[in-house]
């Protein structure tokens, strides 16, 4: 049987840190108890190291926004948690700019735009086409629905 008062305490304690998690990552209201000055430090501490995560796993962000790219991504983070990693956080990123029309230089939108666009994968070496064939070679064989001596009669 479990424990009603240890049940309640451990509901309270997820509910607690809902909270606290929401007003750090998702722009929620300060937790009974928490000063929000302090979390304000943390929130703004945790949006930084995001924007330099992504940085550096797509460090072509950077590169195409030049000085603007802390301040737009920070703006974006605010309103958007992280919810899919950094390399999806850094797609969405960018999809949000050009869907606004950032960044407003043409150049640095086309080449933004480019980045976005998928790359078509390199036809298979010859390596690949041989290990294609030959699995193709050994794969089992279909067993015929009617036997061969069938079909003659």
């Amino acid at each position: 049987m479990s424990d009603p008062g240890l049940e309640g305490a451990r509901a309270r304690l997820a509910r607690d840190q809902a909270a606290l998690l929401a007003a750090l990552v998702a722009g929620g209201p300060p937790p009974r108890g928490f000063d929000p000055g302090r979390l304000d430090v943390q929130r703004r501490v945790l949006l930084a190291k995001r924007a330099d995560t992504v940085a550096r796993v797509a460090p072509e962000l950077p590169a195409i926004l030049g000085e603007e790219f802390r301040g737009l991504f920070l703006d974006y983070a605010r309103a958007r948690p992280l919810t899919e990693g950094y390399h999806r956080d850094a797609s969405a990123f960018a999809d949000r700019l050009l869907a606004t029309g950032r960044p407003r230089d043409p150049a640095r939108r086309r080449r933004l735009a480019d980045w976005r666009t998928p790359v078509a994968e390199p036809p298979p070496g010859r390596l690949a086409t041989a290990v294609r064939a030959l699995r193709l070679r050994i794969a089992p064989r279909p067993v015929p629905s009617t036997p061969r001596s069938a079909k003659g009669t």
